[in-house]
């Protein structure tokens, strides 16, 4: 009875290594934990090939009550990892597997969001990327880059390949980065630094360029410059008159994108200018054109947006007494700019040639017409 109950364990263990190989052989999405922890481009064929199995990493990382019999497909049933692993937080750094077994640097392959511009492509194909000439490409994401950057960009890119885009929004960079990470749009695009948060959102993103960001009064005004500090005592309502600065005797009013819209220009501002504190009171309207707009009629106006937003019924202000140009961005003077950043849950098929399209010069050229470009 012993001997056959040996021999069964060793038959089962055999169908457990055959399925672990099995199901190690697909390239997915993970998101580790079941509770998106963040998302990683599981590259199953590269790991089988170098003989790893699933509890490969499971039993030299964890001491798990179920001894590593979870299976791959189980990371796609939305069941937590704690149950397993003994409350232990699974990590989403694939090198928390990578350097147990390998002191060589981690390939890109397998990097989540550590690689230089944190886009995280899966392993080179063997033949040329196939693509798709029937589905559309979909955007959604920062107006700046929607409606600036994108149309134009995508009509060249399908000329030049034949790919079709569909429609591309201008809701705003939260709106995007949601819409990503629910698989409603293919890309989406942020005017922003990435947060740690929103990294975990996404698998790639690429920086396409630099917006310079704009501070605009009405050209009446006799203020042609502010320093960084009076940019803040305006914006958190401290300073309330062009007095107070230096101006006239009139009463500031400033205008603003929705402050909770998700507006890629609203968390910029308030990241490099306000740093911790709050905007004060404001004028909220919808988007950065609405503002421009009223604040060319308001002699009292002022607000930040985009340069590319920018009229010839506004004046753009000096900052610490350098103007938005691009010299002055290029040589760090003028302090006030942001990355344009793509970002997606598939860096693959039509998606990658399109991101990769960005990068090239016509690309760039595309982007430098309204900001700065990468290269």
């Amino acid at each position: 009875m012993r001997q056959a109950y040996v021999i069964l364990l060793s038959i089962l263990a055999l169908m457990f290594l055959s399925t672990a190989l099995a199901e190690a052989s697909e390239r997915k999405t993970l998101r580790y934990g079941g509770g998106g922890q963040g998302t990683v481009v599981f590259d199953g064929p590269g790991h089988a090939s170098k003989g790893f199995v699933c509890k490969t990493c499971h039993l030299s990382l964890f001491d798990t009550s179920q001894k590593a019999r979870i299976a791959f497909q189980d990371h796609f049933s939305g069941k937590s990892c704690f149950v397993c692993h003994n409350q232990v937080n699974v990590s989403r750094d694939c090198g928390s597997c990578h350097r147990k077994f390998s002191p060589a640097p981690l390939s890109v392959s397998f990097a989540m969001a550590d690689s230089p511009q944190g886009l995280v492509p899966p392993p080179a194909p063997a033949k040329k990327t196939v693509v798709d000439l029937q589905s559309p490409l979909v955007y959604e994401g920062a107006s700046t880059i929607g409606t600036k950057v994108i149309p134009e960009a995508a009509r060249l890119f399908t000329e030049k390949t034949g790919i079709p885009f569909g429609n591309i929004g201008s809701a705003g960079a939260g709106a995007g980065l949601s819409a990503v990470a629910a698989g409603r749009v293919s890309f989406g695009g942020l005017a922003s630094e990435m947060s740690d948060a929103e990294k975990a959102r996404v698998v790639a993103w690429q920086v396409i360029g630099y917006d310079v960001m704009g501070v605009f009064v009405h050209p009446s005004n006799p203020i042609k410059s502010l320093r960084m500090e009076q940019l803040r005592e305006i914006f958190t309502g401290r300073v309330g008159n062009w007095k107070q600065v230096g101006g006239p005797d009139m009463s500031i009013v400033v205008y603003s994108e929705l402050l909770g819209g998700g507006r890629a220009t609203v968390r910029a501002f308030k990241d490099m200018v306000l740093g911790k504190e709050d905007y004060g009171k404001v004028v909220e309207l919808d988007d950065a054109v609405d503002c421009i707009v009223d604040v060319a009629k308001d002699p009292g106006g002022i607000t930040a947006s985009s340069l590319s937003f920018a009229t010839p019924d506004v004046t753009a202000l000096a900052v610490d007494g350098a103007l938005p140009q691009k010299e002055a961005v290029q040589s760090g003077a003028y302090v006030l700019k942001r990355p344009l950043s793509l970002v997606t849950l598939q860096p693959t098929g039509n998606i990658q040639a399109f991101f990769d399209f960005m990068m090239m010069p016509e690309g760039q050229a595309v982007v430098s017409k309204n900001f700065v470009p990468v290269k």
